[in-house]
C-alpha cells in the first residue's frame, strides 16, 4: 500500500508530463530570447564604457600635452632671461626644456594605450622608482590643491572674512574699555 502512494508522487501524471519541457509556464525559446537581450546588453555597455574611455584618455592626454608644453616654454623663456643676465644656470634650464617640449612631442604623437603599456613596463622593471615618482606626484598635486584657498564667505558685516575658524572676535563693549 505505502508503495503505490509513493510512485504517485515521484511519477509525474499526464497534466505534469505536458509542462515539462516549459520553464516556469514560459516556453523554453523566450528564455533564449531573454538570455541574448541579456547578452546583447551586456556587450552594448561594455562598448559603451570603453568608448567613455578612451574618450576621457584622449582629453587627458590632450591636457597633459598642453600642461607639459606650457612648462616647456616656460623654462625656454626663463633660460633665455637667465642667458641676458649671463646667470651659468641658463644652460641647464635650457636643456631642461628641451627635454619637457621631447617629453610634449612624445606624448602628443604616441597612442594612450601604447603609453599605458609602456609605463607599466617602466613601473614593473622600476617598482621602487614608480612609487617613488608617484609619491612625489601626489605630494605636489596635495600641495597645489592646498594652495588654492576657498573663497571666504561673507556674512554681511564685512569682518566675517578677516578672522580665521580659532579667533574669537571680541564684542565691542570689550573694544572700548
Amino acid at each position: 500500500m505505502g508503495n503505490s502512494f509513493e510512485r504517485e508522487i515521484t511519477q509525474p501524471n499526464a497534466s505534469q508530463r505536458g509542462t515539462a519541457g516549459m520553464s516556469g509556464g514560459t516556453p523554453q525559446g523566450t528564455k533564449e530570447k531573454v538570455v541574448a537581450q541579456g547578452q546583447s546588453f551586456i556587450d552594448s555597455a561594455k562598448t559603451n564604457a570603453q568608448s567613455r574611455v578612451r574618450s576621457a584618455t584622449q582629453n587627458g592626454k590632450a591636457q597633459a600635452v598642453q600642461v607639459v608644453g606650457g612648462l616647456a616654454q616656460s623654462l625656454l623663456m626663463a633660460g633665455q632671461q637667465l642667458r641676458d643676465q649671463q646667470s651659468p644656470v641658463a644652460n641647464a634650464v635650457e636643456q631642461a626644456a628641451e627635454r619637457l617640449d621631447r617629453v610634449t612631442q612624445f606624448l602628443d604623437n604616441t597612442e594612450p594605450d601604447e603609453l599605458m603599456r609602456r609605463t607599466e613596463n617602466w613601473a614593473r622593471r622600476n617598482p621602487a622608482l614608480f612609487v617613488g615618482a608617484a609619491f612625489v606626484v601626489g605630494a605636489l598635486g596635495a600641495r597645489f590643491l592646498k594652495s588654492s584657498t576657498p573663497p571666504t564667505p561673507n556674512f554681511g558685516d564685512g569682518n566675517a572674512g578677516s578672522f580665521s575658524d580659532r579667533e574669537v572676535r571680541r564684542p565691542t563693549a570689550m573694544e572700548t574699555v
